[in-house]
C-alpha cells in the first residue's frame, strides 16, 4: 500500500497538471527505486483515474550478466499488479547516455502506438528535476533548460515530479520490495551522477530542501518560458521561407532565440550558450555561404538565409491512401472514419461536401502546399511552424486534400461545416496525450492576434 501522503501528491499533482485521461498507458520500468514506485503509484490509482497500465522495460545490452535478473524482477512487478508487459532490448550496446535515452524512446513510443496509450509515463522525480537544471544551468542553457522536465510533452508523462526520491525509496519499503540498483548510477564519470553524489549535497547544507527549491524555479521558469516561446515562435514563422530562415526577417534582439528554437524544431535538441553564440555568429552577416555543425545536425547559410538540417532519421509515413465512404482508415496512427453514424473517441469532425465524397486523399505536407480553404490560408509550413509541431512529426502529420488543393488539416486548422455534408471524424493516436486539441493549437490562426494584445509577465531572456 503507498503511504497516503505519498498517494495524494501525486494523484493531486497529476490532477492539476492534467496528466493522465482513461486509458491505456505504457509504463516504463528500469527496476530501479523511482519507476519501481512509479508502477506502484499508478497501479494504486489505477482505477480512480480509469487507467489501463501495461508495463514496459527495456535493456540497454550494457550489463549482460543483470540484464536478465532486471527484466525478471519488472516481469514479477507486472505480475503483482497484474498488468502485461513488453521488453525490448537494444540492437546493439549502447555507449553514451543520448544514444541509450533515443533508443529506449524509440522503443517506448513503439509500445504505445501498438497499444493505443495515452501517454508514456516514465519516473522522472523532483531530484531528477533539480539536477536536470543544474546540468542545464552549467551548460549556458537559456530559458527553455532552465525550465526544466514538464508534467506532460509530446506524450511523455512525468507525475513523480511532485516528489522526491526518498519518497520513492519509501513507497517501496511500505510495499517490502528492494528495487534493484543500477552500478553505473554510482560511476563518477557520468556529469548526471557527480551533480547527484557531490553538487546537491552541498547545496543540502545551504538547504535542506535545495532540490524542491530548484524544481519550483523550474516551475516559474516554464511560466516565462511559455510567454516567450509563444512571441519567439511568431518571429520565426515570419522569417521563414520554405525550409530557411530569412535573417533579414528577424529583429537583432530575438535573432539568437529564433534560431535556437529553429535549431530544436528541426533536431530536437537544446543548444547551449556556446553552440547558440556559434549560430548567432554563423548568421551576423549575409556575405556568401557558410556552414558549421552542431549537436544534432548542422546549419548551412546561403547568403541571408540559413537552413537546419538535423541528425536524426527520416520519418517513414504511410501512404497517401483515398478516403472510402462508410470506410475506417489508419493512416501513421490516425484513426479517420468517413460516413460513419458516431464519431470516435475524442476525435474532431468535418463536414465533407457531395463534390468531394470520392475526391479526398489522406496524405504527408508536401513541398509548396498551401491551405485551399477555410479562414486560414498560406503555406502549410507557416501553419505547422505556429503550432510548433516538431519537425519528425509534420511528415505523420494528416493532411486532407483533392487534387484541387489542401481541404483540412486536423487539429490546426478549424473543421469545415458544410451544411448537410458527410461527416468525416479524425482521432489523434492516443500516444499524443491531453496536448493536441487544445486551444492554443486549434487556433493557431488567430495566435498572432492574441500574442500582440497579451500583457507580459516577466522579462524576455
Amino acid at each position: 500500500m503507498t503511504p497516503s501522503a505519498i498517494r495524494a501528491t501525486v494523484r493531486d499533482y497529476i490532477r492539476a497538471h492534467r496528466i493522465f485521461k482513461p486509458g491505456p498507458v505504457v509504463v516504463a520500468v528500469s527496476g530501479g527505486a523511482d519507476s519501481t514506485a512509479l508502477l506502484l503509484i499508478l497501479a494504486d490509482l489505477a482505477d480512480e483515474l480509469g487507467l489501463v497500465i501495461h508495463v514496459a522495460h527495456f535493456d540497454h545490452r550494457t550489463r549482460p550478466k543483470q540484464s536478465a535478473e532486471d527484466a525478471d524482477f519488472v516481469a514479477k512487478l507486472a505480475n503483482r499488479i497484474g498488468a502485461p508487459i513488453r521488453v525490448g532490448r537494444a540492437d546493439k550496446p549502447t555507449k553514451t547516455e543520448e544514444a541509450a535515452r533515443i533508443a529506449r524512446y524509440d522503443f517506448l513510443r513503439r509500445a504505445a502506438n501498438e497499444i493505443g496509450a495515452t501517454a508514456i509515463a516514465t519516473g522522472h522525480t523532483r531530484d531528477d528535476q533539480a539536477e536536470t537544471v543544474l546540468l542545464h544551468l552549467t551548460r549556458g542553457s537559456g530559458l527553455a533548460g532552465l525550465a526544466g522536465m514538464r508534467p506532460l510533452r509530446e506524450g511523455i508523462a512525468r507525475p513523480l515530479l511532485a516528489i522526491g526520491r526518498a519518497d520513492t525509496v519509501a513507497v517501496c519499503r511500505a510495499a517490502r520490495i528492494r528495487p534493484r540498483v543500477d552500478p553505473t548510477n554510482r560511476s563518477l564519470k557520468f556529469a548526471r551522477n557527480r551533480v547527484r553524489r557531490e553538487v546537491i549535497p552541498k547545496l543540502a547544507k545551504i538547504n535542506p530542501r535545495a532540490s524542491e527549491a530548484i524544481a519550483r524555479f523550474a516551475d516559474a521558469a516554464a511560466e516565462l518560458q511559455i510567454e516567450d516561446d509563444l512571441d519567439i515562435a511568431t518571429a520565426l514563422a515570419r522569417a521563414r521561407d520554405d525550409d530557411a530562415v530569412v535573417i533579414a526577417a528577424l529583429a537583432p534582439s530575438v535573432r539568437s532565440r529564433a534560431l535556437a528554437l529553429a535549431w530544436r524544431e528541426a533536431t530536437g535538441r537544446v543548444l547551449g550558450a556556446r553552440h547558440r553564440k556559434a549560430l548567432e555568429d554563423l548568421a551576423a552577416t549575409d556575405h556568401g555561404s557558410r556552414s558549421i555543425d552542431l549537436p544534432g545536425g548542422h546549419a548551412i547559410r546561403e547568403y541571408g538565409h540559413v537552413r537546419i538540417v538535423g541528425h536524426r532519421p527520416v520519418e517513414t509515413s504511410d501512404p497517401a491512401t483515398p478516403m472510402e465512404l462508410g470506410q475506417e482508415t489508419i493512416w501513421n496512427g490516425w484513426r479517420l472514419v468517413f460516413g460513419g453514424p458516431e464519431s470516435a473517441n475524442g476525435a474532431q469532425e468535418a463536414r465533407v461536401p457531395k463534390k468531394l465524397l470520392r475526391k479526398l486523399v489522406v496524405r504527408q505536407r508536401l513541398d509548396g502546399d498551401r491551405m485551399t480553404t477555410g479562414g486560414r490560408r498560406g503555406k502549410l509550413q507557416d501553419l505547422f511552424t505556429d503550432a510548433k509541431i516538431p519537425a519528425s512529426q509534420r511528415s505523420r502529420w494528416p493532411v486532407i486534400a483533392s487534387e484541387d488543393g489542401v481541404w483540412w488539416v486536423p487539429g490546426l486548422t478549424e473543421p469545415p461545416k458544410e451544411r448537410g455534408g458527410t461527416r468525416l471524424a479524425v482521432a489523434a493516436p492516443a500516444h499524443f496525450g491531453n496536448e493536441l486539441w487544445t486551444t492554443r493549437v486549434r487556433q493557431v490562426a488567430s495566435k498572432a492576434d492574441s500574442v500582440a494584445t497579451r500583457p507580459r509577465k516577466g522579462p524576455p531572456n
